[in-house]
């Protein structure tokens, strides 16, 4: 008996899987660059209402989103993968990973639970531009959105109640100086409430496929529920210096936010790592020298007393013109984030010739006067 093939039947299921195959590439996509990435040339402008009441919507600036390389968002372990083993080193969780070839080259304790503290403020700038719709846009403090911060005596920017600050000086006043009132205002902007901007940044995570990590407020402010790991810290950065506006804010040291009615001169905001870094330096070819072409350009510190001092850092190598980033938590002082920092840099970076004794010798740091990290 002859079988009768149906071949309308048969082109139209292929037809279906070829769309959900294309489907699932851009959904992929749109997790590594964001949905609403800004272009800042203001090229394309459309008006928006808002009902927000502080909020001031200026022009809306949407472009198609910015399309980095395909990631694997946990770097996979390089062959030469190594246990952090360093004399004096005092960070109980460490991450060392090449975000241009994806790979970890080094590590202990990477998806161990750890509180980030202000590292979580990375997230907050990286969930806010990718929701912004200008960068422009303002937010009116009210007293009240002051208050918390202030009795949490968390780090502030120095924005005051009354004063319409634009999205943007917002995004530098929660990096550069930890400012616990950049972040609530962003979220109040972006979202209507802390509340629902934190459920935002959980969605995030969970887009990420984040394993170990869960958001309670914007700022780091210490909460049990409040936690992540070094591995996790990692992905976000990672992403975050995908997203152009995200990676200038990171790399920043100074910067003046506009001028208004409560600051009439502008706050100048001056980055916490960068003052920290000030003396350090990363010696990849072991001459002594501040000479290396190593630098580490920026990111963010953090600190509670049950976090203990941590650090997530970015660093270019102009030989090979890869970028790296390096997580530490749980270090026992903010002078000892930045050492032990320098120390993972300068030990596991390919091809670097300092001498960092492991934990069995005696060990050395690398310091020096007037050298700051490169912008």
């Amino acid at each position: 008996m002859r079988r009768n093939h149906n071949t309308k039947g048969n082109a139209a299921l292929v037809a279906l899987l070829l769309v959900i195959i294309i489907v699932g590439i851009a959904a992929s996509v749109m997790i590594l660059a964001g949905r609403n990435s800004i272009d800042e040339t203001d090229k394309y402008e459309k008006d928006k209402s808002s009902s927000k009441g502080a909020v001031t919507t200026t022009a809306t600036v949407v472009t198609e989103p910015e399309k980095p390389k395909q990631l694997d968002l946990y770097s996979q372990q390089a062959s030469d993968f190594k246990k952090t083993s360093i004399n004096g080193f005092a960070a109980q969780a460490s991450i060392l990973i090449d975000a241009t070839s994806d790979t970890a080259l080094a590590g202990n304790n990477m998806d161990q639970r750890i509180y980030p503290a202000s590292m979580t403020k990375v997230m907050t700038i990286l969930v806010a531009c990718e929701n912004l719709n200008s960068y422009d846009d303002t937010y009116t403090f009210k007293e009240a959105d002051l208050v918390k911060p202030y009795e949490q005596n968390a780090t502030m920017a120095g924005f005051k109640a009354g004063e319409a600050v634009t999205a943007r000086d917002m995004l530098y006043g929660a990096i550069l100086p930890s400012g616990a009132d950049a972040c609530i205002g962003l979220a109040n902007l972006v979202a209507g409430s802390e509340t629902a901007f934190v459920k935002m940044m959980n969605d995030r995570a969970k887009e990420l496929g984040l394993k170990n990590t869960n958001f309670v407020n914007t700022t780091g402010i210490h909460d049990p529920k409040h936690y992540s790991s070094v591995n996790d810290i990692a992905v976000i950065m990672k992403v975050a210096n995908h997203n152009v506006t995200c990676r200038n804010v990171l790399n920043t040291l100074d910067y003046t936010t506009s001028k208004t009615t409560q600051n009439p001169e502008g706050i100048h905001l001056t980055c916490l790592l960068g003052g920290r870094l000030a003396g350090f330096y990363v010696d990849k070819n072991g001459n002594g020298a501040n000479d290396d072409t190593a630098k580490i350009t920026g990111g963010k510190t953090g600190f509670t007393d049950e976090a203990g001092s941590c650090a997530a850092t970015l660093c270019t190598d102009s030989e090979n013109e890869h970028t790296y980033i390096c997580v530490i938590a749980r270090s026992s002082s903010s002078n000892q984030a930045i050492t032990d920092t320098v120390s993972m840099y300068e030990k596991y970076l390919p091809g670097s010739k300092a001498k960092i004794p492991d934990a069995t010798t005696k060990a050395t740091t690398t310091k020096a006067a007037a050298a700051a990290p490169a912008q």
